[in-house]
């Protein structure tokens, strides 16, 4: 389903997860990762930034990002499994 944002106010990409599915552990996984590997964390943000200012193509973004996430998740996996990692409260 898709909402359009109130005028006036910026578009947002939200994300449903349905507790205790693997797609909310992905989810609190990357988060969690991302918040305890800061250099990662900016590095990424970065990256999102550039995409947005200068990707000519907007609707090639995902194409152009998942492989970053990709690899992001693989380093976050190999992170979980060494710190005994277990997912926590689903805040943002």
């Amino acid at each position: 389903m898709i909402f359009l944002p109130p005028p006036g106010q910026r578009r947002t990409h939200t994300h449903v997860r349905m507790q205790g599915r693997a797609n909310q552990q992905y989810a609190l996984l990357f988060r969690d990762y991302l918040r305890a590997h800061p250099a990662t964390a900016e590095a990424y943000a970065e990256l999102k930034r550039r995409l947005a200012q200068h990707l000519a193509d907007p609707q090639t973004y995902p194409e152009v990002k998942d492989p970053a996430v990709d690899l992001i998740y693989l380093a976050a996996e190999h992170w979980a499994a060494t710190t005994h990692w277990q997912p926590g409260p689903s805040d943002a």
